[in-house]
């Protein structure tokens, strides 16, 4: 979670102005998002499923409508065509030979065909046909000779011995008007496999069927369209994008971006399909996110300049705070007292003023300090004179020891001289282990002549770790307690080993074979105050090395000891290689 939030930060403008600015936008645009998704989802959801049935139900009601025209269309003919009153009198009809009798029963049939179109307003031309002579029969108006009932376009063929054709041209003479037609086959023609077949020729007006549909249900311009059976397109309502004779599925793929499909069968194979515009279809919802728009544009900017008021509230004070601030860097310490006539900023500034007043006087203390300091430099030049005095009168020791042929004294003073520099800070804080190696060594040997050679120190360093650079006397101290606490009554062994671990770190570990320590010793070892080491030696302890350890590689380093009475002791202290600061 936190490197979430540093990211975040990061992704933030680096100033306040801009953050605030950032926020401001951000809180208004966020929840005007997503109450408009949720408000134009949830809308568009209801919307288009009211549009949507209310176009199925009004296509459905349109298709009724339609099947109706045709179902009458197809009981008129049924009428004219099966066993009844006009079967048998057009059975005698093309029976009879007298013309008399002929002349009677054609005026019967005449009339009742006037009768059936008087009560059926919407049959147009009514007639009897024979294929086989091209002849018309008793029909209520005049015929065009010039068109042909075998060009009609057939829409569907039924097994009950009947045809649906159209739209095309009315035979009526006198008339170019679209028509559907019904071809059905008389039971005169089909009782006599010997004569020609005789069937019925009914019209009905395609305006009539066009009258059924609602050319903008719900306030939408639509374009109906009337299928075949193969589903080609019959009838356009006006439409020049959709021609009759072409392909319904082949243009619905074409258009399907900008047009809206619905389509619905009929009982009679013929399909009704309507076509809606996209941007009609979706003009309830486009209107809806006009509205939106202007409310989301006027709450933007009632949020801009809520933002501005804010701003100029809280940047405002910041900036004048910010020039105290400024001020205060400059030692400008006299500046008047300023006031924001806001609470809580004018109580940062009380705060900021008492604080003023506390840096002065801690700076009026720090300036006596550092004057007194100063003298004290001066008296400490002055008593660095008896570590002088010691180093001078080594050499003239080692010179005398020297003239008077006195070799093992002039080596002794010579170890011990550099003994006496390294323990004086001559190589500075930080040294190589090679150089704290070498600083045991001259150590050891003056130890051994002290001691007469009672005890044997092995040294192992790795070539590798030599030139890692450490702070001086941590290995020291070490040595010092395997010889203070190790060999006081018998000879013994010291090993010193030195080497890198691999992971980024390095070892140094002390062990010895001597007489051990129990644990209150041990932990007296560790005690701030030394006692025990001011005994020998240089008098430096083992918590001097832990506090090294922690001030130069951080608290969790610190020395190890392992020790049991009468089996010796072993001190290790494992160190990264990168101190964690390098001072002096």
């Amino acid at each position: 979670m936190n490197g979430l939030a540093r990211r975040l930060q990061r992704m933030l403008p680096y100033t306040l102005k801009r953050r605030l600015l950032a926020m401001l936008l951000l809180s208004v645009m966020i929840p005007l998002s997503l109450i408009g998704a949720i408000s134009y989802y949830g809308i568009y959801n209801v919307l288009q499923n009211k549009v949507e049935r209310g176009v199925e139900k009004n296509l459905e009601q349109e298709r009724n409508g339609l099947e109706s025209v045709l179902s009458n269309l197809d009981y008129s003919s049924r009428q004219l065509a099966f066993e009844g009153k006009v079967g048998k009198d057009l059975k005698a009809y093309l029976k009879k030979d007298d013309l008399v009798v002929k002349q009677k029963l054609g005026e019967e049939i005449e009339d009742y065909i006037s009768l059936i179109n008087y009560t059926n307003p919407l049959l147009g031309l009514t007639a009897y046909y024979l294929p086989e002579t091209k002849q018309f029969l008793f029909e209520n108006l005049y015929i065009n000779p010039k068109l042909s009932i075998e060009s009609f376009h057939k829409i569907t063929t039924d097994t009950d011995n009947y045809t649906l054709n159209g739209p095309h041209r009315t035979l009526y003479v006198n008339s170019d008007n679209s028509v559907f037609s019904i071809m059905r086959e008389t039971e005169a023609g089909s009782d006599n496999p010997d004569g020609p077949p005789i069937f019925v020729y009914i019209e009905t007006n395609v305006s009539t069927v066009a009258k059924l549909f609602n050319s903008e249900p719900y306030g939408m311009p639509v374009t109906h369209l009337l299928l075949d059976e193969q589903g080609n397109i019959i009838y356009s309502g006006g439409n020049k994008q959709f021609p009759a004779g072409t392909s319904y599925k082949e243009i619905q793929s074409a258009r399907k971006s900008s047009f809206v499909f619905f389509d619905i069968p009929s009982k009679y194979g013929i399909q009704l399909a309507l076509v809606i515009d996209r941007v009609d279809y979706h003009k309830e919802m486009n209107t809806w996110l006009k509205r939106f728009s202007l409310v989301a544009l006027l709450s933007l900017v009632v949020g801009l300049l809520i933002g501005w008021v804010i701003w100029t509230m809280i940047y405002r004070p910041l900036q004048r705070i910010r020039a105290q601030f400024m001020m205060l860097g400059e030692n400008r310490f006299n500046e008047p007292p300023d006031s924001i006539q806001i609470k809580e900023f004018d109580e940062l500034l009380s705060h900021f003023y008492d604080m003023r007043k506390r840096i002065r006087g801690l700076m009026s203390e720090i300036e006596e300090k550092e004057t007194r300091k100063r003298h004290l430099e001066v008296e400490k030049l002055m008593y660095q004179i008896n570590p002088h005095f010691i180093h001078n009168t080594l050499n003239s020791a080692q010179w005398l020891a020297r003239i008077n042929g006195q070799e093992e004294i002039v080596k002794l003073l010579s170890i011990f001289a550099r003994v006496l520099n390294y323990n004086l800070g001559k190589e500075g804080k930080l040294v190589t282990v090679r150089q704290e190696i070498q600083t045991v060594r001259d150590y050891i040997e003056l130890q051994q002549m002290r001691y007469n050679h009672q005890f044997r120190v092995e040294i192992d360093l790795d070539e590798d770790a030599a030139s890692i650079r450490m702070p001086r006397f941590l290995l020291q101290p070490l040595v010092e307690n395997a010889l203070y606490h190790g060999f006081k009554h018998k000879n013994g062994v010291i090993r010193v080993a030195v080497g890198l671990t691999g992971d980024g770190h390095f070892l140094i570990e002390v062990t010895d074979n001597g007489e051990g320590m129990a644990p209150e010793t041990v932990q007296a070892l560790f005690a701030q105050d030394g006692r025990e080491q001011r005994k020998v030696g240089l008098g430096i302890g083992l918590a001097f090395v832990n506090n090294i350890a922690a001030v130069y590689y951080g608290d969790e380093y610190g020395l190890q000891v392992e020790s049991e009475l009468g089996a010796g002791t072993a001190m290790r202290l494992r160190l990264p290689v990168r101190m964690k600061e390098v001072s002096g």
